[in-house]
């Protein structure tokens, strides 16, 4: 079935015209669609963790939801974006809708606040840093987004103690969009399948109550385009958005401001109950015992049948950048590896283990160029630094944290995987979201797949920033072919017996 319906899509794109797009247009058609009239929704699907300093990260939620949005062309060939987001968090091992969570932090229990932002809008001036993948045989043209949040905190800790984390909100938000070149190329399409990644740091929410509690939250989906409307929102999601938030199965018409975050609409909820002489905390009374089911977490066997083959060979592209609360983010070095992959399952079946061996290129961001020496934009220290890095990394991800979802409107199946380490010395936390395209699972054992791995971690020691409180951020496209954007020479295999 999968294999039918993509020929079914690559016959009728190639009897599409050949269209002219400028690079903008293509974004948009890919984020969502050209047309003012269309009101697209592109679904978000997967897990929510915790993490502390000296500790392993927790799984705590699944998050699921769809973002509405309409992109409307101005006179200077911008776009403003309008849109309107709903996301639930859903219990991991029920699978239920919360409104009530038991916090493993405090031990106290939670009123749950789903994700209901309205608005959330911008301008698309130009399109973000694209290039296909992978090269002489380009299944996919991938634009990356990502954006360091540093800003006010809405939730100031004189007036709001038990909600903020201080008087800066920090998160960090790592977008990857992966458009059908075949569609982008030739149809006149207004909007085209996107399949994507999304990565994010960021505070405690505030409904957790946790205050200063050291600690991050740690997001990763895959996102995909409903290319008919509503009909991939879940059922039970549904119910919610027709009963309590109708306005959210459309994308805004015209502008508002400002946008709101989970912490301004919890702010405005919070205010209006201390007017109105309510508690800030009203727990609900719910049923938790009805309509549970048992959370099934599988990998889709035709993706483990790509992921067992030996060898297994990727590359890595992409850039590291610094997260210092309350500055701004600083690209640091751009970042190419030749990587050999080993996946295997834990003998206990509960997870996966997933060896990395090869090495990385650090480049000048700047230049492109061998980094071989790092002024550091930071410290203002001059450092010298090793050209190539040896990676050897032994990583076990539970099997609630690694699972394939998937996504019939993008034609593929996606992969999540996210796990941490820490010794007590140094920490990182690693996300992994993959793209397997029904075209390349029916090659079986030789199929290709495309994706995003992102890593948050302490700094490097070689960076000398042992005293500066903050962390790196490396956002990385992977791809099991060669960068069209980058000479083959910067990709040459260095791993004994992957050549």
């Amino acid at each position: 079935m999968r294999l039918q319906t993509c020929i079914v899509v690559l016959v009728v794109g190639l009897l599409g015209a050949n269209a002219e797009f400028n690079d903008l247009q293509d974004f948009v058609r890919v984020a969502g669609s050209l047309s003012p009239n269309d009101s697209v929704a592109n679904y978000f699907n997967g897990s929510v963790y915790y993490k502390q300093i000296g500790s392993q990260m927790q799984k705590i939620f699944n998050f699921e939801g769809f973002n509405s949005n309409r992109k409307l062309p101005q006179t200077d060939g911008t776009f403003l974006s309008l849109s309107r987001e709903f996301v639930v968090y859903r219990d991991p091992i029920t699978s239920h809708i919360l409104q009530v969570w038991i916090n493993p932090l405090s031990g106290n229990a939670n009123e749950v606040f789903y994700v209901a932002n309205d608005p959330v809008n911008g301008v698309f001036d130009s399109a973000p840093d694209n290039f296909k993948i992978p090269q002489g045989r380009a299944a996919y043209r991938v634009y990356n987004s990502d954006i360091v949040l540093e800003y006010p905190n809405a939730l100031q800790p004189d007036k709001y103690p038990k909600y903020s984390a201080g008087p800066i909100y920090d998160s960090v938000e790592l977008f990857g969009f992966f458009g059908n070149v075949t569609e982008l190329e030739t149809t006149q399409n207004n909007m085209v399948s996107m399949a994507g990644t999304w990565m994010r740091k960021s505070e405690f929410l505030p409904w957790m109550e946790l205050g200063t509690t050291p600690g991050s939250l740690f997001y990763s989906a895959l996102v995909w385009k409903c290319m008919h409307g509503l009909s991939c929102v879940a059922d039970d999601i549904m119910a919610i958005v027709k009963s309590q938030y109708p306005k959210y199965q459309e994308a805004p018409t015209v502008e508002e401001v400002p946008n709101e975050t989970s912490w301004t609409v919890f702010k405005k909820i919070i205010d209006a109950r201390r007017q109105a002489g309510l508690p800030d905390i009203i727990i609900p009374q719910v049923n938790t015992s009805s309509n549970l089911r048992d959370m099934t977490y599988t990998v889709d066997n035709e993706v483990l049948n790509i992921l067992y083959r030996w060898p297994l060979y990727v590359r890595f592209n992409g850039t590291a950048q610094s997260e210092i609360t309350g500055k701004q983010a600083v690209p640091l070095f751009d970042v190419r590896g030749n990587i050999g992959v080993d996946v295997d399952p834990l003998p206990t079946g509960d997870g996966y283990r997933v060896q990395l061996d090869g090495s990385l290129f650090l480049l000048n961001h700047t230049t492109h160029q061998p980094l071989n020496r790092f002024n550091n934009p930071i410290t203002g220290e001059s450092l010298p630094v090793k050209y190539i890095q040896d990676v050897g990394i032994d990583m076990v991800f539970s099997k609630d944290s690694f699972y394939s979802i998937n996504m019939p409107e993008t034609y593929a199946v996606g992969l999540i995987g996210a796990q941490s380490m820490d010794d007590g010395q140094s920490w990182s936390v690693n996300l992994l979201n993959l793209l397997f395209p029904y075209q390349e699972l029916a090659r079986n054992t030789t199929g290709n797949f495309y994706g995003t791995f992102s890593t948050f971690s302490s700094w490097p020691t070689w960076m000398n920033m042992s005293s500066i409180q903050g962390n790196l951020v490396q956002k990385l496209t992977i791809t099991t072919g060669s960068f069209q954007s980058q000479p083959e020479t910067d990709f040459v295999p260095i791993i004994a017996g992957y050549k």
